[in-house]
């Protein structure tokens, strides 16, 4: 039924649309495709003088010549789909591969850890999803220090959590349909998962699945009482402990409604699946996404390319483009498909910061297991 967009783009006969003073090299051989050209155009590509993307500059002349003869070793714990197709945009934009291995953000931190400590780890980056994490691996020295062009930028947003990573980007939470099972009065509010017409019918991914989750489960309690939390279990829900697994099965209808994870289902929805997202007027819940550069990646011009491009405007609105939220505010606001998402700087974005993390999570998660009944 789901046809992965990182596939369309790497099958796709279109060229990349590179104008201006230069294409970059190799960004011809597997384009952006017909798929990523919906998601959002190519940018104006300038590598007469280095690299600049739409005027801003990613990469001077000797980092740029250097990164060319390079190739981007990457750890990432986003979902492989989403990172498929950035690292696929990112060849398109600068010329440059990327070498991704991709696993859970916890089994990833044990191997980076593992290797760092054996004095083998040869990836430049680690992109993960949960920043306590990223703490950890900044005190370790996995992390180094590096600033991005954006620098001053990022500082000035508050985008910019640590000298020693990124905050990439916000992974969000809001609520989806399944469209072919309900085609009339469809669910609005964040009250509407749990109206007993759902009952039976609700999807929700566990808390112990990632530190999104536990943002979803503190922008309920705190917007909506720890009640509301029982009030969704009284309509007996499934509950999973993969967002992916959760939203192919409100593709085939297993689950009519639920709170989701709004990359994962936007890539499904565009993919062709019956599946409608909304943003409820009281806003969503946002966590951070974090990148930071390694030991490895302080000697790799294409991992620095890769950084710099990642924090540019280029880079944060096909973020946008995909579902996540930017860090970086100064951007244009960029669709997600249909849908618009709120800025990291409205109200409507509820953020679960480091702070929030260290002060409600436990709390939360034994609130959230109560009311669930649910022992994992």
């Amino acid at each position: 039924m789901r046809k992965p967009l990182a596939a369309l783009i790497l099958s796709a006969g279109l060229a990349a649309a590179l104008t201006g003073c230069g294409a970059a090299a190799g960004a011809g051989d597997q384009g952006t495709g017909s798929a990523a050209q919906q998601l959002l155009p190519m940018p104006k590509v300038d590598t007469s003088d280095g690299l600049r993307i739409d005027g801003e500059l990613i990469a001077d002349k000797a980092l740029y010549e250097a990164a060319k003869n390079d190739t981007v070793k990457l750890y990432s714990g986003t979902g492989k789909e989403a990172e498929d197709l950035t690292d696929a945009r990112f060849l398109a934009e600068t010329g440059i591969k990327v070498d991704l291995t991709r696993l859970a953000t916890n089994k990833l931190a044990e191997r980076a850890l593992s290797e760092f400590g054996a004095g083998k780890l040869t990836a430049g980056l680690v992109r993960m999803t949960d920043i306590r994490l990223a703490r950890q691996f900044t005190d370790k020295g996995v992390f180094v220090p590096y600033r991005t062009p954006s620098y001053a930028t990022l500082t000035a947003e508050k985008a910019w959590t640590s000298d020693n990573f990124v905050t990439c980007y916000y992974f969000v939470n809001a609520m989806a349909y399944n469209s072919s099972a309900i085609t009339q009065d469809p669910p609005t509010t964040w009250e509407d998962l749990a109206d007993p017409r759902y009952k039976g019918k609700l999807g929700v991914d566990a808390i112990t699945t990632g530190g999104t989750l536990n943002a979803l489960a503190h922008f309920q309690i705190s917007t909506y009482g720890p009640d509301f939390l029982a009030a969704q279990a009284k309509n007996q829900p499934k509950i999973y402990d993969s967002t992916a697994t959760q939203v192919d099965a409100l593709a085939r209808g297993e689950i009519t409604v639920a709170s989701v994870s709004f990359n994962n289902a936007l890539a499904t929805e565009l993919s062709g699946a019956p599946i409608k997202l909304v943003i409820p007027e009281a806003g969503v819940s946002a966590s951070a996404g974090v990148l930071g550069l390694t030991p490895a990646g302080a000697k790799s011009p294409a991992a620095q390319v890769f950084m710099n491009w990642t924090m540019s405007k280029a880079g944060q609105k096909f973020a946008a483009a995909q579902g996540f939220a930017p860090s970086r505010t100064d951007i244009d606001q960029v669709k997600s498909g249909d849908y618009q998402l709120p800025k990291a700087d409205s109200p409507q974005f509820h953020l679960f910061t480091e702070q929030d993390f260290a002060q409600y999570a436990d709390k939360d998660e034994a609130v959230w297991k109560k009311a669930f009944n649910f022992m994992g």
